[in-house]
């Protein structure tokens, strides 16, 4: 019996010793299992920014394999101003082209309607030493766009440059390389012109304004009536590049006053203005005497950027016709949150994009917003201030007397009746600049006997339509359009 019972004593001790074993090991595996595997830590779900060619930023995330993956934001942008829309913004808009449309900008023009909804404005010189607008819009729509003018080939150049539908009353036609109506056709521009059969229902006269400065138009009535000639979206241009929050700050020099003179002789409806306004983060324009208003809202211009380039222009024939030097690269100053950045344009071809590099090389990067693009030439003269407060004063501005701008060719449909002088008042009515107070006789504008060209290195023997060698050519005789006394004998 006492065998037996230390038997049984021994074995008991085996088995306990055993079941602790086992539950030894179970709470270490159990340990392991909770401090991963050894102490290695899962990898944490990363976000990755991308961007597409349209300009919209899209925050993807990756995860590792079995992860729940959160809801994708999305941020959209304009393609041409890079403003942050909305979803809703971005699916009506998204499968839409830009609309380039050409405006006047002679003192007969002001004020215009339809600039402060533009995402982009282009001014550069046309014939007579004058300037000529294009407002180019994509992410918003404007009731009333008006003046609407007639096609010139620098502005052609940069309608293939967006790849957009192109709205004009007429155009230049010529036997040279200024000849715009032909370039519309060869080159394939989606063509909106006032004087076509199957578009001219999408213009109309005002009849409280004076042909040829008063011709209206919407881009609404532009989009519908592209969309029945099949002008499709979406655009493919590649946008430009925009600053974000957390981006590093903006190089460049303080600079919130800027003058550009085109004529370089302070004639004071060929001179203008920007000034910095920093609540609206946007620089101001004035012209034609104080700020630049807009004839519907009333409300004065404001662009996010401004961009001053030079691009050398020619007059090619006895009209005036002006080519500017468009291809290859030249000087550039880029205005951005309050700064000058110096820097180079670039355009090899003549559909690539222009874009702006920095003394180093780098493309420079807009705040988000609309953009103001001045071209001028040789004899134009660029002036930058630190402050706004240190700009010149603004020279007298007269206004022309009603009615005595010319009524171009190029700018009038054959037959059309003009809109009666008694007509009752337009919903854009037009205003009269105040002076700013300058003393001293007014600057002498350019005359029809003008003879500098854009670049002072070809004489321009006039702007009337003439038959020559060159062609015949449907300018408009601009450069009498001036807004100063007739016997004002001074040209540029």
């Amino acid at each position: 019996m006492q065998p037996f019972l230390q038997l049984l004593r021994r074995n008991r001790i085996a088995v306990g010793a055993a079941a602790g074993a086992v539950l030894a090991l179970g709470v270490a595996i159990a340990a392991i299992a909770l401090l991963g595997g050894g102490g290695a830590t899962s990898a944490a779900p990363e976000f990755t920014p991308t961007a597409d060619p349209t300009s919209t930023r899209t925050a993807t995330r990756t995860a590792t394999a079995g992860a729940t993956p959160s809801a994708t934001p999305v941020r959209h942008y304009g393609i041409l101003d890079g403003a942050e829309m909305s979803a809703a913004e971005w699916a009506e808009r998204k499968d839409l082209l830009p609309l380039a449309i050409m405006l006047d900008n002679t003192p007969n023009s002001y004020p215009h309607s339809g600039l402060e909804q533009a995402d982009l404005v282009y001014e550069a010189f046309v014939e007579g030493g004058i300037t000529r607008l294009m407002a180019v819009y994509w992410r918003r729509e404007a009731g009333i766009v008006m003046p609407v003018r007639s096609a010139r080939t620098p502005f052609v150049i940069w309608v293939t440059e967006l790849g957009a539908l192109y709205g004009h009353a007429g155009s230049a036609n010529t036997v040279n390389d200024a000849n715009a109506g032909g370039q519309i056709v060869e080159w394939g521009v989606k063509d909106m012109n006032a004087f076509s059969p199957e578009t001219n229902t999408g213009y109309y006269r005002d009849l409280g304004r004076y042909a040829p400065y008063n011709l209206a138009t919407s881009t609404k009535k532009l989009r519908e009536i592209a969309a029945t000639l099949s002008f499709g979206g979406p655009s493919t241009l590649e946008s430009w590049k925009f600053r974000d929050p957390g981006d590093p700050p903006i190089g460049g020099t303080k600079a919130e006053g800027i003058e550009v003179d085109f004529q370089g002789s302070r004639y004071s409806w060929q001179l203008i203005q920007w000034k910095w306004d920093p609540a609206a983060k946007a620089y101001a324009r004035y012209q034609f005497g104080g700020p630049q208003l807009d004839a519907v809202s009333d409300k004065q211009l404001k662009f996010n950027t401004v961009i001053v380039l030079l691009a050398p222009g020619r007059v090619v024939d006895e009209s005036g016709h002006v080519l500017l030097d468009q291809l290859g690269e030249g000087p550039a100053t880029v205005f951005t949150g309050g700064k000058a950045i110096t820097g180079t344009w670039k355009k090899p071809e003549r559909e690539s994009r222009t874009r702006f590099y920095d003394e180093s090389g780098q493309e420079i990067a807009f705040e988000r917003g609309p953009i103001f693009i001045e071209v001028i030439g040789h004899q134009s003269k660029l002036t930058i201030k630190a402050t706004a407060a240190e700009l010149p004063e603004l020279p007298r501005y007269e206004p022309p007397p009603p009615g005595t701008g010319p009524v171009a060719p190029d700018d009038t449909a054959p037959d059309e009746p003009e809109p009666s002088a008694t007509a009752t008042a337009s919903p854009t009515p037009s205003r009269t600049a105040s002076p700013t107070g300058a003393t001293g006789s007014p600057s002498p504008g350019p005359s029809a006997s003008a003879t500098g060209s854009p670049d002072g290195t070809t004489p321009s023997p006039g702007s009337s339509a003439t038959t020559t060698g060159s062609g015949t050519t449907t300018a408009e005789p601009e450069a009498s359009a001036t807004p100063e006394p007739p016997s004002a004998t001074a040209s540029p």
